[in-house]
């Protein structure tokens, strides 16, 4: 269990991905299903703050490595479910009917707008829990190329070129501080957030990006900038989106990128609201919301363990420490989600937290 643990995100993805297929109320089911996992797993499993040994970590790396052909699969099945009438995008409806004893397509044509709302939440889900999720861990391994093409790939899937970039080389380290767009400021709401970290880690990304292209003399417009590439790797997935359904693919497609950036800067939002720090004074476990959720910390590849992550950012994530004296969200990462939308709430539960960290924590 301590090494299949570990694949329940390409599990969430494939089931997700079924239903899309099978159309019609069904594409509400992989939704459906993260839910109950994430928040009854978190609520029945308690906590797991064990470091165990692991003899076989390439059977940890193959789930990560796993994410973008599971999230090609995931997008290609959206896609096809874009198309109307006839479209039949790699006759992917042909294949699958001709293998099960189901007719995809006629099932597509009853596929109703509420329908659609289902299926575009459940990938944006997973394109952000899964994809953007493995990509954090794989653009940190800045000296191992593939594994930053990998993460630069998935990120495309949610128009996001600047994680690689900002979050590496800026967010590490300036956390905490006013110069961080990803520090969330106390008494600022989740909406409020979300937009200002977007903009500000968008221009951050650009200037460091800058930077780096005039150290090394390489043009600011050459296939090198980060930025450039990321954005024509988003491209890519637009053109397969209108290829498969027109107007409606690339609406559905920028849909799910939206709503899978917006999750990422909840969850930017909830990791780090309110926790202050010197730009001088050393970044320490005390800078980051931590959790050790059995369920959050085994779909989201220990993620959660925010504060060890910070501290050792290269830090494969089975090797993290789960500081148990570290300031601790108040649930897992799916409940505390859904809190942060309602702004009262989530200020009466942080509000508490706060107090405490400053009689513990603040200098």
């Amino acid at each position: 269990m301590k090494y299949a643990k570990y694949y329940i995100a390409p599990l969430l993805t494939s089931i997700v991905m079924i239903g899309i297929l099978m159309g019609s109320h069904w594409m509400w089911m992989g939704l459906v299903t993260i839910f109950v996992v994430l928040i009854l797993g978190d609520a029945v499993l308690g906590e797991d703050p064990s470091q165990p040994e692991y003899n076989y970590p390439w059977i940890l790396e193959l789930p990560l490595h796993m994410a973008l052909p599971f999230v090609l699969a995931l997008l290609v099945s959206f896609a096809w479910s874009s198309g109307s009438g006839n479209q039949d995008f790699l006759n992917l409806g042909k294949i699958l009917s001709g293998i099960f004893s189901y007719d995809f397509l006629l099932a597509r044509s009853k596929n109703e707008l509420f329908d659609y709302l289902g299926a575009l939440l459940g990938v944006g889900f997973m394109v952000s829990g899964y994809g953007t999720v493995v990509a954090h861990e794989l653009t940190h391994r800045t000296r191992d190329k593939k594994a930053v093409i990998e993460g630069r790939w998935l990120l495309s899937a949610s128009f996001n070129p600047d994680f690689a970039i900002e979050h590496v080389y800026g967010h590490h380290a300036t956390v905490g501080t006013l110069e961080d767009p990803a520090t969330a400021k106390r008494g600022e709401n989740v909406y409020v957030f979300s937009i200002r970290s977007t903009v500000m880690g968008h221009f951050s990304a650009w200037k460091l990006e800058l930077n780096n292209l005039r150290k090394k003399g390489i043009n600011l417009f050459s296939f090198q900038n980060r930025m450039i590439t990321g954005y024509l790797m988003s491209v890519l997935w637009c053109a397969l989106f209108y290829f498969a359904g027109g107007i409606s693919g690339l609406i559905l497609f920028i849909g799910q990128a939206a709503f899978a950036k917006f999750v990422l800067e909840i969850v930017n939002y909830m990791e780090h609201y309110g926790l202050t720090r010197k730009s001088h004074q050393k970044i320490g476990p005390e800078h980051s919301w931590n959790t050790n959720k059995r369920m959050s910390s085994m779909v989201l590849f220990s993620l959660t363990r925010h504060s060890a992550h910070h501290e050792k950012p290269r830090e494969k994530f089975w090797k993290l420490d789960p500081y148990l004296n570290a300031p601790q969200m108040p649930f897992g990462y799916l409940t505390t989600l859904l809190i942060c939308l309602i702004p009262p709430l989530w200020n009466f539960i942080m509000t508490p937290k706060l107090n405490d960290w400053d009689q513990n924590y603040s200098l």
